[in-house]
């Protein structure tokens, strides 16, 4: 697995189950919230881009057997390249009688758990079955009921929770901890534990890998829970389920691209991408725009303005992208000192797109050289990301002779 691997959303499925109100346990509210935020971050096509239809949202069902549906059925739509993934939010108990943990819904007495709980086993059967080769399993829960605006913690510990919850290829990821209070703190509007996961989902991690492991994020959030005085979240492990990736790293998505001149990488099939080296002229939470710099040359329709053909620098158009090929994009350079005019869009530095509505005399000495393409590379939001990611264009090596105008 390598560590731009990222699941093929589009193959994955996500069961986030959610219990706030119980007759016999404290209520959890914050719990709503985890819910809520997790499945938009999941859904968020910068982070990772889940259809809505493969996220399940569970709140507050009282049946178990409805919730082990919900699992069942997700776990069999996954297919190859997917990603199963089941949250869960609540209070988590452990049957006195076998020790096997017990996931609480809303009807579920602490004296005999697993008569209205969902066994944890429910969920190993499930994802024991499916196709998927990746699987991770978030409990955000602890073994007894909440106090104090805090949902406490009972005898045993991680380890044992793990050791009755572990699968083959399955990442598990644990809230509680031994002889600690798993914090839902009043007032907030997450638990502690998911408040920081979708803290470092969201913010990503600075200087890290472009996608986001599961052991990346576990590192991430045990460092600001201890920070803050809460538990120590565990994480386990089988067949390198530590290194499956979860989102892309939103703090490297963050960077605004323009400018920036990007090739095809190794075995990429488009022949568009492949074809030359492609400059980035706009990059924000709305998509990306690129030209080929490379592109195929061809002779100026007749009706280009007669004006402008004596300030371009080449005698012809370039093919920028499959995009609009019946519009034109001038791509200009600015000269040292000169004041950009009003219809100029910087792109970097004194490089920028000037509107062919500008009048050619008035810039006649502001410019260096202007290039006119047809057509553009058009990205949707995250999609840009998501060919770096994946290998399919790549940055120009600041020695390469092809990353100069």
């Amino acid at each position: 697995m390598t560590r731009s691997d990222l699941a093929d959303p589009a193959a994955s499925q996500v069961v986030l189950i959610g219990a706030t109100t119980y007759t016999r346990l404290p209520p959890l509210p914050a719990v709503a919230g985890n819910v809520a935020s997790l499945a938009e971050a999941l859904r968020d096509p910068q982070l990772w881009g889940l259809p809505p239809e493969n996220c399940h949202v569970v709140l507050d069902e009282a049946s178990p057997r409805e919730v082990g549906r919900a699992i069942r059925t997700a776990a069999a739509s996954v297919t190859e390249g997917g990603l199963l993934l089941v949250y869960y939010a609540g209070h988590g108990l452990i049957d006195p009688v076998n020790g096997q943990l017990i996931l609480a819904l809303a009807e579920c007495e602490p004296e005999v758990p697993d008569e209205a709980g969902l066994p944890y086993d429910w969920i190993g059967r499930s994802m024991a079955g499916a196709a998927a080769t990746r699987r991770v399993v978030i409990l955000d829960c602890c073994y007894a009921g909440r106090a104090d605006g805090l949902m406490s913690a009972g005898t045993g510990g991680t380890d044992e929770v793990a050791d009755v919850a572990e699968l083959d290829r399955t990442c598990l990821f644990v809230s509680a901890s031994a002889n600690r209070r798993a914090a839902a703190p009043e007032g907030e509007p997450y638990t502690a534990f998911t408040g920081e996961l979708l803290r470092v989902l969201r913010d990503g991690i600075p200087g890290g890998d472009p996608v986001l492991t599961m052991a990346a994020i576990w590192r991430r959030v045990r460092t600001a829970l201890t920070a803050r005085g809460f538990e120590r979240p565990e994480l386990r492990e089988r067949n390198a389920g530590g290194s499956v990736g979860l989102v892309r790293n939103a703090a490297l998505s963050k960077e605004d691209l323009a400018g920036v001149i990007l090739r095809g990488g190794r075995g990429v099939a488009d022949r568009d991408l492949a074809g030359g080296r492609i400059l980035v002229l706009r990059h924000d939470e709305t998509g990306a725009v690129g030209i080929d710099l490379d592109g195929r040359r061809s002779t100026l329709p007749d009706e280009f303005a007669p004006a402008w053909r004596d300030r371009l620098a080449e005698a012809g158009v370039r093919y920028g992208g499959p995009v609009a090929r019946d519009g034109y994009i001038a791509l200009a350079m600015m000269r040292p000192a000169a004041t950009p005019p009003p219809r100029f869009t910087p792109v970097r530095d004194r490089l920028g797109v000037l509107s062919l509505a500008a009048s050619p005399e008035e810039v006649r000495h502001t410019f260096a050289w202007i290039r006119v393409f047809s057509g553009y590379f058009g990205w949707s939001p995250g999609e840009l990301e998501s060919y770096l990611d994946s290998g399919v264009l790549v940055r120009a090596a600041a020695d390469d002779p092809r990353g100069e105008l």
